[in-house]
């Protein structure tokens, strides 16, 4: 079968550019999600004590990265997976 010059046929039968990186398994994805939520937990806890001060901090915003492999590779984009999390504190929280 044809594919037109920069493309190729994926095991899925699609035909999709080169460029294209497989997807990060589900499973795979998971085991990395938990190990970057420990060291979101982990910075957060970090920098509400840095941060502490006459204000209140509404929102904090981060991007994990995660190897094709669903890895975790820290915070900022750069891996094959990039999630973007607006995370606000609960006011419902005992501090």
């Amino acid at each position: 079968m044809y594919n037109p010059p920069g493309y190729a046929r994926h095991s899925s039968g699609l035909t999709v550019p080169d460029s294209v990186v497989a997807p990060v398994p589900a499973s795979k994805l998971r085991a990395g999600i938990r190990a970057a939520r420990t060291q979101i937990d982990e910075s957060l806890d970090e920098l509400v004590q840095v941060l502490a001060g006459p204000y209140r901090i509404k929102s904090i915003e981060v991007q994990v990265s995660f190897s094709a492999e669903g890895k975790f590779l820290g915070f900022g984009v750069g891996g094959a997976t990039s999630i973007k999390l607006v995370i606000e504190p609960d006011a419902t929280a005992d501090t």
